[in-house]
């Protein structure tokens, strides 16, 4: 990657930014279409049902859990670029700054333990019995949703500093801050997922996954797009900063490209 002459790796913050999209398409495709959980099954289907349900999907389970276990740490790499980003606005000892990569890196958590869960039921469906098979199956989506939490941290750490930029133009718009806020809400009633297994709040439900997960994906990819961006403009900032630099020691500035 080229480095300017303060030393910063701009490509690789452009690397790790455009982490956050690579996992969205690989979590959309692999564990929501592949995997049959867009919409899943449901939390109100019998043992015998789930259990056929992984012995006609066995090998798309199998292969799209596999692969979410691995592109997981995708979202945790997006963390990073974000984060470097926010400390351009709050210091480089910002306390939301790291709240964001902590919380990043924890998301990732949840989804390997879920994904492996379920890749571990599709792996042993022929030895297991029903039962057991349906346990797991909720099982993971306990972990995957009532996790939230942590994300819910990370988002309205981004949201808080974006919204102090004071640049004339902000490094984000204010619209996808409170789109983020907007998605911290819709977590909330996740927590009633244990109660209900028909409805909008269960697990299958309208509000508590079609309105919760796209309300993420939305914000993900927003999120991406003017990180990716802030980037560049962030580059330009340093590179007119040491032209100024320059010009004020008595040196002919040197015209950034």
């Amino acid at each position: 990657m080229n480095q300017n002459a303060q030393g910063t790796d701009y490509g690789m913050w452009r690397l790790l930014a455009w982490c956050g999209p690579i996992f969205m398409a690989v979590f959309c495709y692999f564990w929501g279409i592949l995997s049959h959980n867009m919409p899943p099954i449901g939390a109100d289907v019998t043992p015998t049902q789930i259990a056929a349900h992984y012995l006609e999907n066995n090998l798309a389970l199998r292969v799209g859990m596999s692969v979410c276990m691995v592109g997981a740490a995708f979202y945790m790499a997006w963390g990073c670029a974000v984060s470097k980003v926010m400390r351009r606005i709050e210091g480089p000892d910002g306390l939301l700054s790291s709240l964001e990569m902590m919380g990043a890196t924890i998301t990732v958590c949840p989804l390997l333990i879920a994904c492996g869960t379920w890749l571990t039921a599709a792996m042993e469906t022929s030895i297991l019995t029903p039962e057991l098979i349906h346990t797991l199956y909720y099982m993971g989506w306990m972990i995957i949703d009532l996790a939230y939490m942590v994300t819910t941290f990370q988002i309205f750490a981004i949201c808080v500093v974006f919204l102090r930029d004071k640049r004339a133009e902000p490094l984000m718009p204010a619209w996808v801050c409170w789109w983020g806020f907007f998605t911290c809400a819709t977590f909330f009633p996740v927590s009633l997922i244990p109660f209900f297994k028909t409805g909008p709040f269960a697990f299958q439900g309208m509000f508590n996954f079609w309105v919760a997960f796209l309300a993420w994906y939305a914000w993900v990819f927003a999120t991406s797009f003017y990180v990716i961006r802030a980037i560049t403009r962030i580059e330009q900032e340093d590179k007119d900063l040491v032209a100024s630099s320059i010009s004020d020691a008595g040196f002919p500035a040197i015209p950034s490209t």
